[in-house]
Order: C-alpha cells, then sequence, then structure tokens
C-alpha cells in the first residue's frame, strides 16, 4: 500500500498540539495497518498550497497493478472468487458469528432477566397477600372483640337487672313477713294490709313483668346488633378478597404483557 496517502485535514481550526495529538492516535489505532503497509499520512491545512503539496505527493507514485485488478481483468475471476472477496467473505463470516454469539448472549441475559423479574413478582405478590391476610386477621380480631365487649355488657347488664329483681323480691319477703308479723296487733288494719299487701305484690308483678320485656327487647337488640356486625365482618371480608382477585389479574396481566413484550425483542 506504498501508493496509498492518508490525508487529514482542518489542521487550521485546532492548535496544533492537539491536531498533532489526534494525528498520532490515528497512526497507532485506525490508520496502523494501512501505515505499516507502506500507505503515508500528509496534512491539509485547507490552502491552496496545502493542496499542491498533497498532490505533488501522489504524483511520485509508481502505478501498481492491485490484485483484484489483476484476478478481475487477466484471470477473469468472479468478485467472490478474488482473494478480496474470499477475505471479505471470510470477515463477514466473522462477524456473523460474532453476531450470533452475541445474540445468544442477548437471549440468555433476557431469559435470565424474566426469570428474575417473574421471581420479584411472585415476591411482591406473596407479600401482598401476607399483608392482606394480617389485615383480615386483624379486623377478625378487631370484630372478635367488640362483639366479646358488647356480650359482656348485656351480660353485666342481665346480671343487674336481675340482682335487681332478687332485691325487689327480697324486700316484698320481708314486707310480708312484717306484715304478717304485726298482724296480731293490728287486727283492725287486716283489710287495709292485705289490700296494700295484694298492690304491693301487684306492683311487684308489673315490675317483674316491666323488667321481663326489657330484657326480652335488650335481647333483640343485642341479637339485630349481632347480626349487623357480622354481616359488616362479612361485607368486608368479600371486599378483600376481591381486591385480592383483582391485583392478582393485574400482576398476571401485567407479567403477560411484559413476556409479549420481551419475546418480540427477542425475536
Amino acid at each position: 500500500m506504498k501508493n496509498v496517502v492518508l490525508m487529514t485535514n482542518m489542521w487550521e481550526e485546532v492548535s496544533h498540539e492537539t491536531g498533532e495529538a489526534r494525528e498520532r492516535e490515528l497512526a497507532s489505532n485506525f490508520f496502523k495497518p494501512a501505515l505499516d503497509k507502506g500507505a503515508r499520512m500528509v496534512r491539509h491545512y485547507n490552502t491552496e498550497q496545502s493542496a499542491h503539496d498533497v498532490i505533488r505527493n501522489i504524483m511520485n507514485n509508481h502505478p501498481v497493478v492491485l490484485q483484484i485488478q489483476n484476478e478481475l481483468v487477466n484471470e477473469h475471476k468472479d468478485v467472490v472468487n478474488t482473494a478480496a472477496g474470499a477475505a471479505i467473505t471470510k470477515d463477514l463470516k466473522e462477524e456473523e458469528e460474532r453476531y450470533q454469539a452475541d445474540l445468544r448472549k442477548a437471549q440468555e441475559e433476557m431469559a435470565r432477566a424474566l426469570r428474575e423479574r417473574e421471581e420479584e413478582t411472585k415476591r411482591k405478590m406473596e407479600e401482598e397477600r401476607r399483608r392482606v391476610e394480617e389485615e383480615m386477621r386483624r379486623v377478625r380480631e378487631e370484630e372478635r372483640r367488640r362483639m366479646e365487649e358488647e356480650r359482656r355488657r348485656v351480660d353485666e347488664e342481665r346480671r343487674r337487672m336481675e340482682e335487681e329483681m332478687r332485691r325487689t323480691e327480697e324486700k316484698m319477703r320481708r314486707v310480708r313477713e312484717e306484715e304478717e308479723r304485726r298482724a296480731w296487733v293490728r287486727q283492725q288494719e287486716m283489710v287495709r294490709a292485705e289490700l296494700e299487701a295484694r298492690r304491693l305484690e301487684e306492683q311487684a308483678r308489673m315490675e317483674r313483668q316491666r323488667a321481663e320485656e326489657e330484657h326480652r327487647r335488650q335481647m333483640v337488640l343485642l341479637n339485630e346488633l349481632l347480626a349487623e356486625e357480622a354481616a359488616r365482618a362479612e361485607a368486608q371480608r368479600v371486599a378483600m378478597q376481591q381486591q385480592i382477585s383483582q391485583m392478582q389479574n393485574r400482576v398476571d396481566h401485567d407479567s403477560d404483557s411484559d413476556d409479549d413484550d420481551d419475546f418480540c425483542v427477542i425475536m
């Protein structure tokens, strides 16, 4: 390649030190194969004199018949059968092999990324499931605690009413005993005392009846309250299950979409 001249330009746009640094970089990298085979580097300073110097440099070359020219013209070979064609074919084959290797590497990396993404998705789903289960457990525990407190309150109210009834009955018993003890003294008041006793007895009966009715009313209210709390807890449970299903469907849909996109990239 002794007749090849490699010209660098734009020297007037950079400093001399910068231009020489770039020239050394070209000579040691991009132009090195040609320079090693006899090519030369010249500078063009964007002047007429500089252009003339480059042309004179080329005019001193002695014509050389290239191997590919000899093979095409004198030996009548096809381009693919020349040494240059064989070299190009070899380079293309090596480039194809490098491409296939890079493609396999990219496919392996993509498959690994998909596996990692799938594991991350499963981990997030498991965390969300545990969070929802914990929330459901907390709600159930809260409902159980509230129901237990309500039950204790109702039991306490029932015991208070029973105690009130016992005190009333005890009071009635003492009244009857007192009336019986004084009956022989107040014979003349027997009729009045008997009427008073009957009045007190009727009053006690009515109070007992009212107490029983109040007890039944409280029990009905308690049962309604417990039924409402149970229905609310069931509604919350169903809503949470629906949220879990929606989240599961969304995650599955996102995972399918990611898989389709990744497949298209591979193709």
